[in-house]
């Protein structure tokens, strides 16, 4: 008996100790979720506005079986008599089955009004559970996208870069996106590593952005190819197949349109001037492959402002770099007077060996 007394005893004396009016709640937006669709998971903790509280400490939560992505974690909300912190992440799942999210754990720092010191005390959130489906077909990518291809410019100049973006946004598991592989006949293409960023939008709703930008230099007029994309539809329960409309870049080469009227009045010297054109590109692509030294060495020899801008080109992705690019650009296809500070130059590349390398490395 006074075993069965103490252990009713103990229970009551440290539920008059804490506070009252606290709990820690999780939400699910969906109880039922595809392989690879994210859920939103809400943790909120409510407390009473009275009590001064100095500290909460919530990390991460730790699931093996989901991809767990930070969303939100805004300032205190006021909620009538109570104060509630929000903390929202998506929970992407790894594999199909009944997944269940174990009880989290949030630390408190308040101060007793009995004694007027801090002290601190842990909340567990109650367990979720959430039931995995397979995905027909076996399609890795789910959500509902919106794909567009878009140019910084519908014509240039022989030489002179376009810049492309592509941009899918939506609802989904883009984190799990590889790259794109553009590929132009007759152009040489720069692409960048994607960006994906995530919106909270309020209550359940959020939105993911995949960005990868491409750079592109051509002789003559372009086609940029569509892009498809192929995933599960998550609204329609479908597999769908989106594509980017192609898009058409004049290039206005004026050693192209002189060859041709020379061509169309003198047949033989244009075919004489196509060997000679031939022969001098070959020799400058040998000579270009025979070159050795680093890249450093390479530009202090640099002999003039298109060699330099030949080297540099293919590191348009370096912040540091796209200065120098622009300066050089206005010397050879536009007005601009200014010269290139060479050490200047040289102390950004070596600042930023790192990002050259593995630019390097992609190439």
């Amino acid at each position: 008996m006074r075993w069965l007394g103490r252990s009713l005893f103990l229970p009551i004396v440290l539920s008059l100790c804490l506070p009252a009016g606290v709990r820690f709640d999780l939400d699910l937006s969906r109880t039922k979720a595809y392989l690879g669709e994210p859920v939103l998971a809400t943790f909120t903790l409510h407390y009473d506005r009275t009590m001064k509280v100095d500290r909460i400490d919530f990390p991460p939560p730790k699931l093996n079986d989901f991809e767990v992505e930070a969303l939100d974690a805004g300032a205190p909300l006021r909620r009538g008599t109570q104060m509630l912190r929000v903390y929202r992440y998506l929970l992407t799942p790894l594999r199909v089955g009944s997944l269940r999210i174990p009880p989290q754990t949030i630390e408190m720092a308040y101060q007793d009004r009995e004694n007027y010191r801090y002290i601190s005390h842990t909340y567990r959130s109650p367990p979720r559970s959430l039931i995995v489906r397979e995905v027909p077909g076996g399609l890795k990518l789910v959500g509902d996208y919106r794909m567009r291809m878009r140019s910084d410019a519908d014509a240039t100049i022989a030489g002179r870069p376009v810049h492309l973006e592509l941009q899918i946004e939506g609802i989904g598991n883009l984190d799990f996106l590889p790259a794109f592989d553009l590929r132009i006949p007759g152009a040489i293409v720069y692409p960048s590593k994607p960006k994906i960023t995530t919106r909270w939008l309020g209550g359940t709703k959020y939105r993911k952005r995949f960005t990868q930008r491409f750079t592109v230099v051509a002789q003559r007029d372009l086609t940029v190819p569509s892009l498809r994309l192929r995933y599960f539809n998550l609204p329609t329960e479908i597999p769908e197949t989106l594509q980017t409309a192609p898009l058409t870049i004049r290039v206005d080469n004026p050693s192209l349109r002189k060859e041709r009227w020379r061509r169309a009045a003198f047949f033989f010297g244009g075919i004489l001037a196509g060997i000679v054109l031939t022969l001098l590109v070959l020799f400058l692509q040998r000579r270009g492959i025979g070159q050795r030294g680093t890249l450093l060495q390479r530009i202090r020899k640099a002999r003039s402002d298109w060699e330099l801008y030949r080297l540099l080109l293919p590191y348009s992705d370096v912040e540091q770099i796209r200065p120098f690019l622009k300066t050089l650009e206005e010397r050879l296809y536009g007005t601009g007077e200014e010269k290139i500070d060479r050490k200047a130059l040289l102390k950004r590349l070596k600042q930023n060996l790192q990002n050259i390398k593995t630019l390097e490395n992609k190439s």
